[in-house]
This record gives structure tokens, sequence and C-alpha cells, in this order.
């Protein structure tokens, strides 16, 4: 790959990292789906997906998965059904051509979906978002990641 500028809109990255994701963990079967998630859940990039962008060339992205915040034991089965939540939230958004709530890093260009998935097992509550971190020209990775329950209920008492 050359080294062009290569832009790619929200959308675009979103349906395809939304697809992508759908693809990978519940449209082959689970053997397959449950190695993945042990190799992003064992710190894992791995790679993921790759969008064209005509005559500019190819971007590539890995899929990574951040578990530090959240609460209780992730395994395979908490992980799909908060996947899956996340996954019908983004639906919906594309579907429905609504704002993506995006937060970007204007000095990295990395940029956040604040589209949570939120799912309550075991009298905890975890919340899953994705983000896309650039790592060199033409090279992304796709971030999921939990997000720490208590900055939000913080942050409700205090409104």
């Amino acid at each position: 790959m050359g080294n062009y500028e290569i832009q790619i809109q929200p959308q675009q990255i979103l349906s395809a990292i939304h697809e992508h994701l759908t693809n990978t963990f519940f449209r082959q079967p689970k053997t397959e789906s449950k190695k993945v998630f042990t190799q992003i859940s064992n710190g894992e990039d791995i790679p993921f997906l790759e969008i064209s962008s005509q005559e500019k060339g190819d971007v590539v992205a890995a899929l990574a998965l951040d578990h530090s915040e959240f609460v209780g034991k992730l395994n395979f089965s908490a992980f799909r059904d908060i996947l899956g939540a996340h996954l019908h939230l983004i639906g919906e958004k594309l579907k429905n051509e609504e704002a993506l709530n995006i937060f970007t890093n204007e000095q990295t260009g990395d940029i956040l979906f604040n589209i949570p998935g939120i799912l309550e097992r075991d009298n905890a509550i975890n919340i899953l978002v994705t983000g896309v971190e650039q790592r060199n020209a033409g090279e992304l990775v796709v971030k999921m990641m939990f997000l720490d329950p208590a900055n939000f209920i913080d942050a409700g008492k205090k409104a």
C-alpha cells in the first residue's frame, strides 16, 4: 500500500465492524467463535477485516478486546450476550441513519462509538463499547472495551 491518506466515513467503518462481528460471533459455528473469543480475551490482536478504498488501497483492521474493567468473570456466554445487545443497538442506529455518538481524539484520529451494550447478570452491570485506533497508515485496530459501570453510576448520582 502506498502512503496515501485514506478517508473512511464513520458509518462505513461501523457498518463493516457490525457485519464482521455478527459473522464472527453469531453466524459461524460456536467452536470457531469461541476460538476467536479466547484469542482476543487473552490479549491477542487478530486479523479482522479489510476495507477497500478503490484506487488508494485497502485498510486492514485487527480485532482486540480490553476486558480489564469487566465486572465479574468474563466467559464466552456473557461476552456473546453483551455483544449481541451492543450489535443490536449499532444495527438500529445504522438502519435508522441515527447519529452515531462518536468521540474523536483529535491528535490521534482514534474514535469511540458511544453505543453501549449493557448487560446485567449476577447483580453486576457491564458496559461494552467499540472504538477504532489507527496504528499506521492503512492499519487500524477495532477495539471492543468494557467500561467501568461505577463511572456511570457515580456520574448519575452527581447530576
